[in-house]
């Protein structure tokens, strides 16, 4: 997509998280930089099954709901106190095409059969070497202590996807070397690359990478987005 339909994308976005009313049990867990960029970037269309691994208080998946609302959404999320929230969250926003599990990605065969999404997207936990929150559950849904966590959300992503459907993962620049060993040990094949900047003179922030499950070699860098720009 060109700058403009971007921005565009950017705002629509943007005013339907104005439009949801959404609790949490702390601040750290509303939208941020990263779910815009997420929702901005994912292949979605209207009519798919699509299941977001790691989904918080639910907000990416009730914005979804109302971008594509022929789909049926599904949020898988371990921590409990957010996965409440997300069902508050569903109720207080009358929303009929989401459904949120409380689940490891590791126990994800236990709730979902093999090759059933159209999609799978994720803002997995990617700050592993360097500074952590203080925050004890912001930790647990944005760090891990080693890329064990990251290869189990991608695993999970494989077995999700029916074949030749995109997976969109947002993640940090700094692991991105290891995410590409993680995707191609399953078969899961880099398509797009979305790299997002603070403003032009600062490093790169984000990652949005695009896969395909036993896709073939065609894989595409975008221009650069900065995040100051779309304001």
């Amino acid at each position: 997509m060109d700058a403009l339909e971007f921005k565009n994308k950017i705002q629509k976005i943007d005013q339907i998280y104005r439009s949801i009313s959404l609790y949490s049990p702390s601040v750290t867990h509303f939208p941020t930089h990263a779910s815009v960029f997420l929702l901005a970037t994912s292949p979605f269309k209207d009519g798919y099954k699509i299941v977001e691994l790691g989904s918080g208080i639910g907000h990416v998946c009730l914005a979804l709901s109302k971008l594509v609302e022929n789909s049926l959404i599904y949020g898988i999320e371990v921590q409990k106190d957010l996965y409440l929230a997300s069902l508050k969250n569903i109720q207080n926003n009358c929303i009929k095409n989401v459904e949120f599990y409380n689940l490891d990605v590791k126990e994800i065969k236990s709730l979902f059969t093999a090759e059933c999404a159209d999609l799978v997207i994720s803002n997995p936990p990617h700050y592993f070497d360097g500074l952590k929150s203080d925050k004890k559950d912001r930790r647990v849904a944005r760090s891990a202590d080693n890329l064990k966590v990251m290869e189990d959300f991608i695993y999970a992503a494989k077995y999700l996807l029916k074949n030749k459907r995109l997976g969109c993962f947002v993640i940090h620049p700094s692991i991105l070397s290891d995410v590409f060993i993680y995707l191609e040990k399953n078969n899961l094949e880099p398509q797009h690359m979305y790299i997002g900047y603070g403003n032009k003179n600062k490093d790169a922030q984000l990652i949005s990478l695009i896969f395909r499950k036993n896709g073939g070699k065609n894989f595409v860098i975008h221009p650069p987005v900065f995040f100051d720009d779309l304001k």
